[in-house]
C-alpha cells in the first residue's frame, strides 16, 4: 500500500515539475522554437476554413516518430464537433512518412506493409475522447489529470471545439454571454495546462467570444428583453442596465499565449499561380506569446494542409 502511494506521489510531482523542453510541433506555425509546456493556443477561423483538419495536421506531427519528422508523443484529442476521420488521419499520416522519412527508412517504404506498421505505432499514441454532451465534455476534462497520471508520455490536449456546448449552456433560464463561457473554459484549460505542463490547443468559430459576438450573443440581447421559453420576448428586469463590455473578451485573450485565426481569402496568395488558379486559398494569421506576428497561406486537398510558400 504504502509503495503504491509513494510511487503515486513521485509521479504526480514529476509532472508537475515538468519539463520546460520546447516542442517544434510545426516550424511553419512556429518558427522561432515552437511550443513550451504549460502554454494555451486558439485555434479560431470560419466554417470549413481548416480548424479540425488543422487539429489533425498537428496531431500527426505529434505522434510520428522521429525518424518521420514527428516528435514521437503521445496526445489527446477531445472531439465535440464529430469532426475526426480516421481515413483523413491516416491520409495525413501517409503524406508526411513518405515525405520526412529518413534516408534508411525511405528505402524500405516500397512495402506497404512498412508504412501500414508506422501509421498503427503512430495512431497508438492517440487517445480520443468524443463527448456529445456538455456533461460529458466538463467531466473529461475534470479526468485528464488521472490520464496523465496513469500515462505521463501524454504532452499535448487538443479540443475541437469549445464552443460546441454554448446553446445548452445559455438557455433562457440561464443566460451567459459568449466571452463570459469562453473565458470559464480558458481559465480552467490554462490551469490544466500549466499545472500538469502540458501543451493545450483548442479551437472555436472565429465569431465566437469575440467584438463582432456580442450582437448575437443572449445575454448582450437581454438589455432589451429576455426570450421566453415559448419564444416570444418579455421585459428584463434590468434592462438597460447591461451593456456591451469587451472586459471579459479581454481577460480570456489574456490567457491564451498563441493564436491561430484562419480565414479563406480571396486574392491569389503567393505561390499562386504554381499551384492553379482552381484551388481555393486561406490564410493563417499567428500571433505569439512574445506577439510577433505572421502570416502563412495555405491550400486544403484530399492529402491535408498544403503551406505555400511566401
Amino acid at each position: 500500500m504504502c509503495d503504491t502511494i509513494e510511487s503515486a506521489f513521485v509521479a504526480i510531482s514529476r509532472l508537475a515539475s515538468g519539463s520546460e523542453a520546447t516542442h517544434n510541433v510545426d516550424p511553419v506555425l512556429f518558427p522561432d522554437g515552437g511550443l513550451r509546456p504549460g502554454e494555451l493556443i486558439e485555434i479560431s477561423g470560419d466554417s470549413n476554413s481548416g480548424k479540425s483538419l488543422l487539429c489533425l495536421e498537428l496531431i500527426a506531427r505529434i505522434i510520428l516518430p522521429t525518424s518521420c519528422g514527428g516528435l514521437e508523443l503521445a496526445a489527446v484529442l477531445i472531439d465535440c464537433e464529430n469532426s475526426y476521420s480516421k481515413p483523413v488521419l491516416l491520409s495525413i499520416l501517409e503524406k508526411h512518412i513518405l515525405n520526412q522519412a529518413e534516408p534508411s527508412l525511405a528505402s524500405t517504404l516500397t512495402d506497404p506493409h512498412q508504412l501500414e506498421t508506422i501509421q498503427r505505432a503512430a495512431l497508438s499514441r492517440l487517445h480520443l475522447i468524443t463527448c456529445y454532451s456538455l456533461e460529458q465534455f466538463e467531466f473529461s476534462l475534470l479526468a485528464l489529470p488521472a490520464l496523465f497520471v496513469r500515462q505521463p508520455e501524454l504532452t499535448f490536449v487538443l479540443i475541437d471545439s469549445i464552443a460546441t456546448f454554448y446553446w445548452t449552456k445559455c438557455t433562457a433560464k440561464n443566460l451567459i454571454r459568449q466571452d463570459t463561457y469562453q473565458k470559464a473554459h480558458c481559465k480552467t484549460l490554462s490551469r490544466l495546462a500549466g499545472k500538469w505542463k502540458k501543451i493545450v490547443l483548442f479551437t472555436k468559430p472565429s465569431h465566437f467570444g469575440g467584438r463582432q459576438a456580442s450582437g448575437r450573443d443572449f445575454e448582450a440581447n437581454s438589455a432589451a428583453g429576455a426570450l421566453s421559453l415559448d419564444g416570444s420576448t418579455q421585459a428584463s428586469s434590468f434592462a438597460g442596465q447591461l451593456t456591451p463590455s469587451m472586459s471579459t473578451a479581454s481577460s480570456a485573450v489574456s490567457l491564451i499565449d498563441h493564436r491561430i485565426e484562419l480565414t479563406e481569402i480571396d486574392n491569389p496568395s503567393p505561390g499562386g499561380s504554381e499551384q492553379g488558379s482552381a484551388d481555393q486559398r486561406f490564410s493563417a494569421f499567428i500571433t505569439m506569446a512574445d506577439k510577433q506576428q505572421y502570416v502563412r497561406f495555405y491550400l486544403i486537398d484530399k492529402y491535408g494542409i498544403n503551406w505555400i510558400e511566401a
